[in-house]
């Protein structure tokens, strides 16, 4: 003050100020670069664990199409025949390959707080809203393959209690032999005691042949939204 350099200390005390609000902004920015580069990685790796579980879920579709096709052509092949001018081996088999229900089980994980920390972006929503459709259509489709598998369950219960797996135990002995050789005498002819078994025979491959159609439509859906997933989180990792 006494020398009269005031004004330019002051200026320089300003100066000061200034480059160390600069640095802190610096700092600051770097950090969030930081930040965002670790969360871009997790959740780059986290779609790729999403991508990996969606190409097993494609090979699990592939798989239960290729069952409910069979299904419905091996009931309609019965239905059409009729019970009694189908081989009892034959009918064995298919009673059993009608009867063990299959479920589709998806690999994809949809952990919510996941969901929060990576779809927040703008560059996520597509993937977010596809992956949401593809769940709903999972959980719509487990309803009618559970609705089937009580069917099943019920329709089996009625044959153990009409006696017919008693009954026809060689037959279910063998099981995946079509070879009638392996039978030491004749193949035993099939047992059916009354008209409701039969009924209930009928009703099995009626509602099997159905229902796999009706979940076949179900199955193309699911696998056009996993296709679609696919491509998505492909092109945003790319």
């Amino acid at each position: 003050m006494e020398t009269g350099k005031t004004g330019k200390y002051f200026k320089y005390a300003i100066g000061e100020i200034i480059l160390v609000v600069i640095g802190i902004l610096i700092a600051l920015q770097i950090n969030n670069w930081n930040e965002e580069r670790k969360l871009q990685d997790e959740i780059n790796t986290y779609l790729t664990q999403k991508l990996e579980n969606l190409k097993e879920d494609k090979l699990r579709l592939i798989d239960m199409k290729d069952v409910r096709q069979q299904k419905v052509e091996k009931s309609k092949y019965v239905l059409d025949v009729g019970l009694k001018n189908v081989d009892a081996i034959t009918i064995a088999n298919i009673v059993y390959f009608t009867l063990v229900e299959r479920h589709f089980i998806s690999t994809v994980e949809r952990n919510e707080s996941s969901i929060t920390k990576y779809y927040s972006g703008s560059k996520e929503t597509a993937i977010n809203k596809l992956e949401q459709l593809y769940i709903n259509k999972i959980n719509e489709m487990t309803l009618e393959e559970n609705r089937l598998n009580s069917f099943s369950e019920n329709a089996e219960f009625s044959l153990w209690m009409d006696g017919f797996f008693v009954n026809n135990r060689l037959l279910f002995a063998a099981i995946g032999e079509m070879d009638k050789s392996k039978f030491k005498d004749e193949v035993p002819e099939l047992i059916i005691n009354n008209k409701s078994g039969q009924k209930v025979l009928e009703g099995i491959f009626r509602r099997n042949e159905l229902a796999s159609e009706s979940l076949i439509v179900k199955l193309n859906t699911l696998d056009e939204i996993n296709q679609q997933l696919i491509d998505e989180i492909e092109a945003y990792l790319n």
